[in-house]
């Protein structure tokens, strides 16, 4: 097992704690959830504003490999891409390029033709209407804009299963161009829309995403394993992803990369606690100012109103489970996070705010108690039984040794 715990003692908020504590009650966890072979590999890291207080690794890059994992396996992060698309698109509203409450028409005219799936007439083809107001990039950023993804999307999924559309894991097709699923500021749903903030970055910087984040994100942070295409001298850290068959775990067939602002990119437990200890530090890292104090605090603040975070009730049973990222709890939503509407029965406290990767991989940032935590694997389906339960008792180790 790769591991590493960098501080014995630690003041985290106004608690002294004992790291040392810490380190082995996850350490045991993530060794125990390997060893068991309910899981192929996990990784985890804690830190704070200060400095990272916890790195550990478990079982094998690959199921049936002999590389085993370590802290700096390169792993696939999905969508906890959408926190760092959010940063990018927040960077150009500080510049004056993005007002959050104008149409995205004023950014990608080509969106002015966008319809809503009302549902399907007595022939099973489609029903389109107009929606009663174009998207904002408020409420791409909030997935309140009325993009879904097919996967918790019954409608979404029965118009891709009917041919109509690509799905959105097909390579160069034409899934981007789903209709709405409802009218913008209808409701709360999980989907695509951080996708498009992401064209809005590309278009009004003229870059890439993945130069947008080398130049503006990962260079000033000092990320330096996070990619959305591994260079080839780094391949042989990758982690592979697996799935959970009815024959238990197999190495599923390479999913290859795509630049978009929703997901694709991969990363290390290192890079991606330098992008939270940020996000706690108000935007700055090691003297790199990526936002402002006041842009980081609009990203705690709820932006969805009297709506609701709402759990994802899956349609392809391959791809994801159902899921509750606010574990049976009231939720809202910021600008690229979950916030917490009531403690966790783990310990993560009200207020916290959090979100995933679709191969099992959870991160939170605990403003309360000046931590950031991540812990994930590498399997498909998303919110995997046994992932969900390392999940809470990582997060049950940390509290406990907080609170005693």
């Amino acid at each position: 097992m790769g591991r590493v715990g960098l501080r014995k003692i630690v003041v985290i908020g106004k608690m002294i704690v004992n790291i040392s504590a810490i380190k082995q009650d996850i350490d045991d966890i993530l060794e125990g959830h390997t060893i068991s072979k309910n899981l192929p590999c996990a990784l985890a890291g804690v830190a704070n504003s200060d400095g990272t207080l916890y790195m550990g690794a478990a079982g094998m890059r690959s199921l049936g490999g002999s590389e085993p994992m370590s802290t700096d396996t390169i792993f696939a992060i999905a969508s906890m891409t959408k926190a760092i698309t959010t940063v990018a698109t927040l960077q150009l509203v500080e510049q004056g390029l993005i007002d959050l409450d104008a149409p995205i028409t004023a950014y990608l005219p080509d969106l002015d033709r966008l319809k809503v799936l009302e549902g399907f007439d007595d022939q099973s083809r489609p029903k389109l209407s107009s929606p009663n107001s174009v998207p904002t990039t408020r409420q791409l950023l909030t997935h309140t804009s009325g993009f879904v993804y097919e996967i918790w999307n019954a409608d979404g999924f029965r118009n891709v299963a009917s041919g109509e559309l690509d799905s959105l894991f097909a390579e160069d097709g034409n899934g981007m161009t789903a209709p709405l699923g409802f009218s913008p500021g209808l409701r709360w749903e999980y989907g695509i829309g951080i996708d498009w903030a992401g064209r809005i970055v590309e278009a009004l910087s003229r870059k890439g995403l993945d130069t947008y984040f080398e130049d503006h994100i990962f260079s000033p942070l000092g990320m330096q394993d996070s990619f959305y295409n591994v260079p080839k001298e780094k391949a042989s850290r990758r982690a592979a992803i697996h799935a959970r068959l009815d024959t238990g775990l197999e190495v599923a067939p390479h999913i290859g990369e795509s630049v978009s602002g929703g997901g694709g990119l991969s990363s290390t437990i290192a890079d991606y606690l330098r992008f939270m200890r940020s996000i706690l530090n108000r935007g700055e890292l090691d003297g790199a100012v990526i936002l402002q104090p006041k842009t980081v605090d609009m990203m705690f603040e709820n932006q969805i109103g009297n709506l609701d975070v709402m759990p994802g009730t899956s349609q392809m049973p391959d791809i994801s489970n159902h899921f509750d990222m606010g574990f049976g709890a009231p939720a809202k939503w910021g600008l690229g996070f979950l916030i917490h509407g009531d403690q966790t029965e783990s310990g993560r406290p009200k207020g916290s705010v959090s979100w995933a990767g679709l191969f099992n991989s959870y991160f939170w940032i605990d403003r309360e108690n000046d931590l950031c935590a991540i812990i994930g694997t590498q399997v498909l389906p998303f919110y995997d039984t046994h992932a969900v339960a390392m999940l809470k008792d990582f997060e049950s180790a940390i509290y406990k040794n907080l609170n005693s």
